[in-house]
C-alpha cells in the first residue's frame, strides 16, 4: 500500500460510518473500473479529452434527447 493510500484510510477511520462506507464505495468503484474488460482505446481517450476541454460544448435539446430514447422504448411488432 502507498503511503498517501495508507494515510487517507487512516484519517478516513475517524470519519461517521456512513462517510466511511461511502469512501469504501468509491475505491471500490475505482478498483472495478481497472479491473474491467471494457477500456477506452487511446484515440477514445484523445476524443474524450478533447470534448471536455471544449469551451463551448453543444448540447442535444430536450426534444432531441426524448426522440432519440423514444426509438429505443417503442414497442416493435
Amino acid at each position: 500500500m502507498t503511503k498517501i493510500l495508507d494515510k487517507a484510510i487512516e484519517q478516513a477511520k475517524t470519519l461517521p460510518e456512513s462517510r466511511q462506507d461511502q469512501l469504501g464505495e468509491m475505491i471500490l468503484d475505482v478498483v472495478a473500473q481497472d479491473q474491467s474488460k471494457l477500456q477506452l482505446t487511446p484515440d477514445q481517450q484523445e476524443e474524450v479529452r478533447r470534448r471536455l476541454s471544449d469551451a463551448n460544448p453543444k448540447f442535444a435539446t430536450d426534444e432531441q434527447v426524448k426522440a432519440a430514447f423514444g426509438k429505443f422504448s417503442k414497442a416493435k411488432g
